[in-house]
């Protein structure tokens, strides 16, 4: 037995990192998007105080090592921006899965009429306040019937 598991709980593994592919890609390419935004903001700026305080620099040799280090800045940008959109589809995982299940036993309850089901989610998933006011809900739902 894990350590750590006690008699009759099951342990979940999560199988898929996209449970709600349209869901997640829709947030994470929107928070690369935000993060090229300002970056492209931040690039414009920082090109903008050199040609306002060293009008002339850029021209100079010191002007080419400094095209080069802004270069590598906005490769190394582009890169992290990338990195935190994938990132963002696992984070976003801790909510679709959550999210996905609900709706489907939601879905169940619907289509069996039974208002004794009772909606569950793992231990430590996202929406464990939403899922008790549901399940208060059809508590109630049943107690009038």
């Amino acid at each position: 037995m894990p350590e750590g598991a006690r008699v009759g709980e099951v342990k979940f593994k999560r199988k898929r990192v996209l449970i709600d592919k349209k869901m997640q890609l829709k947030y994470a390419f929107m928070i690369g998007g935000v993060l090229i935004f300002m970056l492209i903001l931040v690039e414009y700026h920082t090109y903008l105080t050199i040609q306002s305080i060293l009008p002339n620099i850029l021209s100079s040799t010191i002007g080419k090592q400094a095209r080069q280090i802004h270069l590598w800045l906005i490769i190394n940008s582009l890169i992290y921006t990338a990195l935190i959109t994938v990132v963002s589809v696992y984070i976003s995982h801790k909510i679709a899965g959550p999210v996905f299940k609900l709706k489907k036993q939601i879905r169940e309850i619907i289509d069996s009429g039974d208002t004794n089901k009772k909606i569950f989610v793992r231990k430590g998933d996202e929406l464990t306040d939403l899922v008790a006011v549901i399940n208060e809900l059809l508590e109630k739902m049943s107690v009038k019937k």
